[in-house]
């Protein structure tokens, strides 16, 4: 009978956590830059959890002919307790961008080391050093995407699969002037040049010559992300050219040497 009783309950018992894991909702994930200037990965999710993080993939992107240096990534003590995350692997390069792979997993129960999360708060995983000028993102893409890569923002509860959004891609300030790269800059007339606009808006982009006149220009219309354009100047005579962005009240200008 007591047999018996105990195989009630442990059901009941392995029901009930059942229902529970099944009754999580999803957790997406952002990535910012703190007061130092450090890259955060941050974790929000949509219901209150306090029991095991399994599993956890993301990857950060930059342009790989930029000069950005991802540092030693740290994670908060708190964090750590649960959920320990590093470098997957080494930088790896596909196209213009270069890729590094964070990976971590967690065996311990949030409760028992008194974690607990809150629907809809933010939570640092990842605390990762950074240098250089150039846009870091958190990103899917077709490189993250395939098998072989397995890169693709991904979370796991509980051991099931909870993955939710990437809410929030790229970290830089606001301000378009430190988020402007120019490669190669010298050049031969042919060059790149990206910026971010981490809020919708109005831009104007102009190529001006030494004496002001527009070799080029265009208006982008309630733009917002990532821009990005190849230039070619060789119809231009040779010499000192400026790249000038213009949203709102706000103006960014940048030399451009083509020799």
């Amino acid at each position: 009978m007591a047999t018996y009783t105990t195989r009630i309950l442990s059901a009941a018992a392995a029901v009930v956590l059942s229902l529970s894991i099944s009754a999580q909702s999803t957790v997406d994930i952002g990535l910012f830059q703190n007061s130092e200037g450090m890259l955060e990965v941050k974790v929000r999710p949509q219901s209150d959890f306090n029991g095991i993080f399994s599993s956890l993939v993301f990857a950060l992107r930059y342009d790989k002919n930029s000069d950005v240096q991802l540092g030693v990534a740290t994670q908060p003590a708190a964090t750590a307790s649960y959920m320990s995350v590093t470098r997957s692997g080494a930088l790896r390069e596909n196209g213009d961008f270069a890729y590094q792979v964070y990976a971590g997993f967690g065996f311990q129960n949030m409760q028992e080391v008194g974690a607990h999360w809150e629907a809809g708060k933010e939570y640092t995983v990842l605390t990762v050093p950074v240098s250089g000028k150039a846009a870091v993102e958190l990103v899917n893409d077709t490189w993250t995407n395939e098998v072989m890569n397995n890169a693709d923002f991904y979370v796991s509860l509980g051991g099931q699969d909870r993955t939710g959004n990437i809410y929030r891609s790229l970290a830089n300030a606001e301000g378009l002037e430190n988020t402007v790269t120019i490669q190669p800059n010298p050049n031969q007339g042919e060059f790149q040049f990206s910026f971010i606009s981490l809020e919708p808006a109005d831009i104007r982009i102009e190529m001006l010559n030494t004496l002001g006149q527009s070799v080029y220009n265009e208006q982008l219309r309630n733009f917002e992300g990532m821009f990005r354009k190849e230039m070619d100047l060789k119809a231009q005579s040779n010499g000192i050219y400026y790249l000038k962005l213009t949203r709102g009240s706000e103006v960014s200008v940048h030399k451009v040497v083509y020799r």
